[in-house]
């Protein structure tokens, strides 16, 4: 059954019980009206002196007694129905959540293929820039760390960051300073993700919606799979835990700097760290 379905008969079974705790509410007034009313009749019996007088009082008295049978029975009546009705709405329920659970799984195993088809077809492209690259600029220029990142992000972090990289002696690939007027984006980010060690990645709103930080992206998951030793080095900038979930599990996974509470220095000193121990 769909999930739209289930919601569907979730919502009417809410409303049923809904209605049926009116009505229930309903009785319990009526009953102790009735409960009321007989009082009053036995007091008024009580207090005949008179042969009409306590006829009408065992009129009322009877009368009350219906009412009173009638609501009670009534609310036995109904509290079946809300106990059907709650023991329906928590079967389906479990149904929705088995549901919601199995299109998950579904959409997470859909969204791996398409992944994997996209690392593939990367991988052929580079491997095929390889053959045709006769200059060797693949091989001539080395880099310590390949930022990638959102240019809205430039001028608040990803700038004065790069810049501090670089000042700390840390090679840096920044399209900024590598990708001139002319050249392929394509081309010259794969080239920035082979001859890099480590790929820091500013993971922000902005990042987790372009293609080409999504290009970079899976570049990166087929550098790191192939590469002895992690190379991704996540950086959250303005972004939840939630937020990036959306985009990849695998990277709420990683252990992440954080620009709420780590600096540029922080981040500076922490890479500077991991380049120096690998020379």
């Amino acid at each position: 059954m769909s999930i739209s379905m289930l919601l569907s008969q979730i919502k009417s079974l809410e409303t049923g019980i809904t209605s049926i705790n009116k009505k229930i509410d309903a009785q319990k007034l009526k009953e102790a009206k009735a409960i009321e009313k007989i009082a009053k009749a036995q007091k008024k019996s009580m207090g005949a002196k008179t042969i009409s007088t306590i006829s009408s009082a065992q009129r009322e008295y009877q009368s009350a007694s219906k009412e009173l049978t009638s609501a009670q029975a009534e609310q036995v009546k109904l509290s079946k129905q809300l106990v059907d009705k709650s023991k329906g709405l928590t079967n389906k329920q479990s149904d929705l959540m088995k549901a919601q659970a199995k299109e998950r799984e579904q959409h997470q195993k859909a969204m791996e293929t398409l992944q994997q088809k996209a690392l593939a077809t990367q991988k052929s492209q580079i491997q095929e820039i390889i053959k045709v690259d006769t200059d060797n600029t693949f091989l001539d220029k080395k880099y310590d760390v390949f930022i990638s990142h959102a240019s809205e992000d430039k001028d608040d972090f990803v700038e004065p960051l790069a810049r501090a990289l670089q000042e700390a002696g840390i090679d840096t690939w920044y399209d900024s300073d590598q990708i001139g007027w002319g050249q392929s984006i394509r081309q010259s980010i794969d080239k920035g993700l082979i001859n890099s060690r480590f790929c820091l990645i500013v993971l922000s709103q902005s990042f987790l919606k372009k293609y080409w930080t999504n290009y970079e992206l899976n570049g990166i998951f087929q550098k790191d799979a192939t590469t002895d030793g992690s190379v991704i080095l996540p950086i959250w900038h303005n972004v939840t835990r939630d937020e990036i979930q959306k985009l990849n599990l695998t990277l709420t996974d990683m252990l992440a700097m954080n620009t709420a509470i780590h600096s540029t220095e922080d981040i500076v000193r922490s890479l500077k760290e991991l380049v120096d121990a690998l020379k």
